[in-house]
């Protein structure tokens, strides 16, 4: 009695030392808090803010020291001072650049946002995947249960002689191939946990349960709505967008240029010429003087000329984006309805009358009404398809993630910086 209670003990402290099934939603939070990409693309937005603080900022005044004829000459003279020198910007041309750099911090928010949500899409992706190897685990656990009691019973058989020598070694043989088989699962299992693991920012974090399920499937995405969503939403588009105004504001700002800054420059300075007939010295005199830059030769024709090109392929490259949306979420459509109407026939039809059609015959050889090999291939069978439909439910789960996330599931590349890369 005492010995029953001591198990029961150390089995209850072996449970509540168990860590707890991860779920999809503190994988996510791991990743937003830990990966690298994310803290890189807060960093480029940073960047992009301040080069639109630069860009609005006054040019400096310059001051400095001024002298002429001042050894004086017989005249005792000499003139010394200060001065002070600014360039006033015209023509709006520092609202133009504050403009552009705007556009372009707005781009690169675009871009934080886009790294955001693939790494949010490849955390699922990978959940999914570990998911499903740790359900295969269990699965090909089951077969070799199988593979091991057929196994067993073929020998009986044998001993009895209902069974001949080459039913006990295929019998045998599919035993020692179901344990390789879940050898090889459980080693997915670990590849699928690293991937998952790297994704999040814990790549130390050790194997244990995920709290999830493949089933029921998720909801039905409609091509024409998710296709209407993605043009408008993605921020690949949002981000060439920005692209696009940022190019426009740089063609207003290069047109500016050529308009002259006005030049001004003043100071004070000490005469110390002696006023003629006196002995008395000229004194404290100012000066000023104000120019313009005539644009003669430069009227910044060849960056007006650029800046025209750039704003013609940032057009492009919006029409690019769009198109290259459409390309990609094609194939994934394509995979998600297919997988979907796959899932829907093993789920409603073909699972149900397998399980029936084992369990049926096990009555049956449990009445010595069917033999054993026809149950046990009933039992392969019902089996093989739990196999199939659970590869199905993955590539349904891993389309959705995928179209849900707007085709964005990098979550380990670089983010976009200065380039435009998209993730």
């Amino acid at each position: 009695m005492k010995a029953g209670v001591l198990i029961l003990g150390l089995a209850a402290g072996l449970a509540a030392q168990a860590p707890a099934p991860l779920t999809l939603a503190q994988l996510e939070q791991m990743a937003l808090a830990h990966n690298p990409t994310l803290r890189q693309a807060q960093d480029a937005v940073a960047a992009a803010a301040g080069r639109t603080q630069q860009a609005g900022l006054w040019p400096n005044p310059t001051v400095g020291y001024e002298g002429g004829q001042i050894r004086g000459g017989s005249f005792r003279g000499g003139e010394q001072g200060m001065f002070a020198q600014q360039t006033i910007p015209l023509g709006g041309k520092l609202h133009a650049a504050q403009m552009a750099a705007a556009a372009g911090e707005h781009r690169q928010e675009a871009l934080a946002a886009a790294q955001r949500q693939a790494v949010r899409t490849a955390v699922q992706l990978a959940f999914y995947d570990a998911l499903a190897a740790e359900r295969e685990v269990a699965l090909r656990r089951q077969w070799l249960a199988v593979a091991r009691d057929a196994a067993a019973t073929a020998g009986q058989r044998f001993n009895v002689g209902e069974a001949d020598r080459p039913g006990v070694l295929q019998a045998q043989v599919e035993a020692e191939q179901a344990e390789l088989d879940l050898t090889r699962a459980q080693r997915r299992r670990q590849q699928a946990w690293a991937q998952l693991t790297a994704v999040a920012g814990e790549p130390d974090l050790a194997l244990q349960p995920l709290a999830g399920h493949l089933q029921p499937g998720p909801a039905a995405i409609a091509r024409d709505t998710y296709l209407a969503r993605m043009l408008t939403h993605s921020p690949a588009v949002t981000a060439a967008e920005a692209g696009l105004a940022q190019a426009e504001a740089q063609l207003r700002g290069a047109r500016k240029q050529p308009i002259p800054d006005l030049q001004l420059r003043g100071g004070v300075e000490d005469n110390r010429e002696l006023l003629a007939g006196t002995p008395r010295a000229a004194g404290l005199q100012s000066f000023a003087s104000a120019g313009v830059t005539l644009p003669l030769f430069n009227r910044n024709q060849g960056n007006i000329a650029a800046a025209g090109a750039e704003l013609d392929r940032s057009r492009q490259e919006l029409t690019r984006v769009r198109l290259q949306l459409r390309a990609e979420a094609a194939p994934e459509l394509a995979a998600y309805a297919a997988a979907a109407s796959a899932a829907a026939r093993y789920r409603h039809t073909m699972l149900p009358e397998a399980e029936q059609a084992y369990r049926l015959l096990r009555a049956n050889y449990q009445a010595m009404y069917a033999p054993y090999p026809q149950v046990l291939a009933a039992q392969r069978t019902w089996l093989r398809l739990q196999m199939d439909d659970l590869a199905t439910l993955r590539t349904l789960w891993r389309s959705a993630a995928t179209l849900r996330g707007l085709l964005l599931t990098r979550g380990l590349r670089a983010p976009a910086g200065a380039e435009g890369r998209m993730p």
